[in-house]
């Protein structure tokens, strides 16, 4: 079967056959047209879709270029927060302030040092210290949800596509019956067999940079390395790799949607539609014609372990969502700001030139130091003290990883980027029973990015232009420039 004519079935079925309004912000109205930028997707009346067998022309030449980039979303102002959800207090520590993702760290260094436990105005608990969170995880009986099986942090309207089912938002049984399934291929055998073909693309974007004088950093190599890897471990084909692209930045927000604009809840809900098409489709073919892929792979798991009720499309189409969504666009904002870092701190790329063997322990520096994911969550089970306050069952707890990540009881001068330093434990990979199964994946690929960068602009000056930050739940840039010379 040949990919587009996949693509072209699912396409024809779902996404052509829905007309969405041009509704708030960044909407781009072209004659008959209608395009939502910023929802990870671009809608098209189905009477301008002459020839969908011909759809990646039909892409490249009015979806993609006619619009813009739909990464880069602007949002209203005000977050859609209830005015008594609680009586805390953001201790100038704001995430929804306009310059908050610009620099984080002193704000963040802020609320940790005054109000470690803090209630916030919207109602959950932020954790700061990094012993604080290895207590939580270790000691606290927690769960995903509240007590009535609700999410604390998702859309209760957006339930096509939705993480309510993604492992990652599962406990008990269940979580792990999810987890045992997706570890068939997210393993360290799949780490070796991608090793190659990493080292490849990552060579080759190198190559195309050096030629041309320059790269624009997030487009180039941390979107371009991941976002091959992802598609070739999940099963979605080349030809549909833009498009994958374009689903998961909106469908980042779903996360915690429950605070956000109702603009950008319905673009987060848009994408969820798409890519439960796409993917129960695909779950569906895969069951007729199995291949070697993440998708294949949860099938065949899930026949062989034995479980009396087998998972219906819809489950298993919603572990590829999760998986493709976590692994992906985490591991642009690993590389991303990681290089970033690299660059500012030129000090530090050199000694990564003349020491190699830090390599690895520049990634896990990184990851501390500007991690892609700034907190998690969990709900308590059972009231739990912690930093002489108590906090009551069915409490939200926002673990604070780029906080702890910044604790000087943990870290020798944390705001010292340092990628000598010994064993930096992070947290930004979380803990207990989610700690991230791919981050063996995750750090293979930044480990050779950073290598082949270092080593390929030896003897350059490299100037970066303006950072553009994307509008993720994750902490990922949409766009750096770079200049070589």
């Amino acid at each position: 079967m040949q990919p587009c004519s996949f693509m072209t079935r699912v396409v024809a079925a779902s996404i052509f056959s829905r007309v969405l309004p041009a509704r708030g912000v960044g909407c781009l109205v072209m004659g008959d047209p209608v395009a939502v930028v910023g929802s990870g997707l671009r809608w098209w009346r189905r009477d301008r879709i002459l020839d969908l067998n011909n759809y990646s022309k039909i892409r490249s030449a009015g979806w993609a270029s006619a619009v813009g980039d739909s990464r880069r979303i602007e949002m209203s102002d005000t977050p859609a927060t209830s005015a008594s959800a609680g009586a805390g207090d953001w201790c100038g520590a704001d995430p929804f302030a306009p310059d908050f993702r610009d620099d984080p760290y002193p704000a963040l260094n802020h609320l940790r040092e005054t109000d470690p436990v803090n209630l916030t105005p919207v109602g959950p608990w932020r954790i700061c210290r990094y012993d604080d969170l290895q207590k939580i995880h270790k000691h606290a009986k927690t769960s995903q949800t509240l007590s009535n099986g609700e999410s604390p942090n998702f859309d209760p309207l957006d339930t096509r596509g939705s993480f309510l089912g993604f492992m990652l938002n599962e406990d008990g049984d269940y979580h792990m019956r999810l987890r045992r399934l997706a570890q068939r291929t997210l393993n360290f055998k799949t780490v070796r067999i991608m090793e190659e073909e990493v080292e490849r693309s990552v060579k080759a974007s190198m190559d195309r940079a050096i030629d041309a004088g320059g790269m624009e950093l997030i487009n180039d190599m941390a979107r371009y390395v991941p976002s091959r890897m992802m598609c070739h471990i999940v099963g979605i084909p080349e030809a549909d790799r833009d498009l994958f692209i374009e689903w998961t930045g909106a469908r980042t927000n779903a996360f915690f949607a429950r605070f956000l604009p109702e603009d950008v809840k319905q673009r987060t809900r848009d994408a969820g539609l798409a890519m439960a098409d796409y993917f129960e489709a695909m779950v569906r073919e895969r069951r007729k014609s199995p291949g070697d892929d993440l998708v294949s792979q949860l099938i065949l798991a899930d026949q062989q372990s034995g479980e009396a009720d087998a998972l219906s499309d819809e489950a298993l189409a919603i572990q590829a969502i999760g998986v493709t969504i976590a692994g992906y666009e985490t591991t642009i904002g690993l590389i991303g700001n990681g290089l970033r870092q690299l660059i500012a701190h030129p000090e530090q790329l050199q000694v990564l030139r003349d020491e190699p063997d830090t390599t690895g322990n520049a990634v896990e520096e990184c990851l501390r130091f500007d991690a892609p994911i700034l907190f998690h969550w969990r709900v308590l089970e059972e009231e739990f003290e912690l930093g002489g306050k108590t906090l009551p069952s069915d409490s939200v707890l926002w673990l604070m990883m780029a906080c702890a990540n910044h604790d000087p009881r943990k870290f020798d001068d944390p705001d010292v980027f340092d990628i000598r330093r010994p064993k930096p434990a992070h947290a930004s990979f979380g803990g207990g029973m989610h700690f991230c199964m791919g981050n063996a994946l995750a750090r293979m690929e930044a480990k050779h990015v950073f290598r082949e960068f270092a080593d390929r602009t030896a003897g350059l000056t490299i100037e970066a232009g303006e950072l553009e930050w994307s509008h993720s739940f994750f902490r990922v840039m949409a766009s750096l420039p770079l200049e070589f010379r």
